[in-house]
């Protein structure tokens, strides 16, 4: 009889003040996973060929890097992680695509999203976005600017579209809030279209009743199809109409978790300007998952 390896929770870390969320929470994801924490670094092939012809030492650089991991690696310790279940990998070269690559053995990635202020305009990382598109395992995405939550909310949301795909970021919200105990709200917004396109500039209030029957309709049959494999989880399902980025990142700060599904296009894997908004302007942790 073989026996299963760990599950095992990765997380991405560079020293950056999102990187430390991103590592406390997962060590708190390894916890109640039961699962072993991989903390990963990965040095950017950009700046061992600097375009100013300045010549790095590979060698010292993963020994920068080693060291700033083995600090890591204390601070899980230190949190009531077994110093043998905390491993880390040093990787050389495209930051996302090494981070993909090991999400291939992943249960959940955990990364920093990297946001900075750029003006007024906050800012996501590249890193992120590469993650976020290709990743093998679920997202989970993490700030500074998350409002911050003495205890769980206990409500994870979830982004359904109007055409109600969202099958496979329901069923991962459904068995986070199984596993971590608490309610799912499904939401689904119907976009309003611009005036430019729309004689009068909005939707009468009977085109908007329809439209939300429509989509609740739609959701509805997926809901339901779900909540079968899950009959202790509560589900709440709102439809409104609106800016799906603005409505959804109104409810964000109420949230332990939002969860949105990613159809990344090939071959640049690039995620839609929704995602890319709430990783941006969001209130709580944002996962993500790609359906396979």
């Amino acid at each position: 009889m073989t026996t299963q390896p760990p599950a095992r929770v990765l997380a991405g870390f560079d020293g950056s003040d999102d990187a430390y969320v991103a590592l406390n929470y997962a060590i708190a994801e390894a916890k109640h996973r039961d699962a072993d924490l991989v903390l990963a670094h990965a040095i950017d092939d950009i700046v061992l060929n600097s375009a100013w012809g300045v010549v790095f030492d590979p060698e010292e650089i993963k020994l920068n890097a080693a060291e700033m991991l083995a600090r890591a690696v204390d601070d899980a310790v230190a949190a009531g992680l077994e110093r043998g279940r905390v491993h880390t990998e040093v990787v050389l070269g495209n930051p996302a695509a090494g981070l993909t690559k090991l999400s291939q053995n992943a249960a959940v990635v955990i990364v920093g999203r990297r946001s900075s202020e750029q003006g007024d305009k906050p800012f996501v990382g590249s890193t992120t976005l590469g993650v976020v598109g290709a990743s093998h395992a679920p997202v989970i995405a993490v700030s500074t600017s998350d409002d911050p939550h003495e205890l769980r909310t206990g409500v994870i949301g979830v982004g359904v579209d109007t055409s109600a795909r969202g099958a496979a970021a329901l069923r991962w919200a459904l068995s986070e809030a199984k596993n971590h105990g608490g309610r799912v709200v499904v939401m689904s917004v119907c976009r309003v279209p611009s005036g430019r396109w729309l004689l009068g500039g909005q939707l009468t209030v009977e085109q908007q009743d329809a439209a939300i029957e429509v989509t609740r309709q739609r959701v509805s049959d997926v809901v339901d199809e779900l909540c079968v494999e899950f009959p202790e989880v509560p589900v709440e399902l709102e439809v409104s109409c609106g800016s799906p980025l603005d409505v959804l990142t109104g409810r964000s700060g109420e949230l332990d978790l939002l969860v949105l599904e990613v159809h990344a296009s090939f071959p640049t894997y690039s995620v839609g300007g929704l995602i890319r908004g709430l990783l941006a302007y969001g209130r709580c942790p944002i996962g993500t998952i790609t359906p396979r």
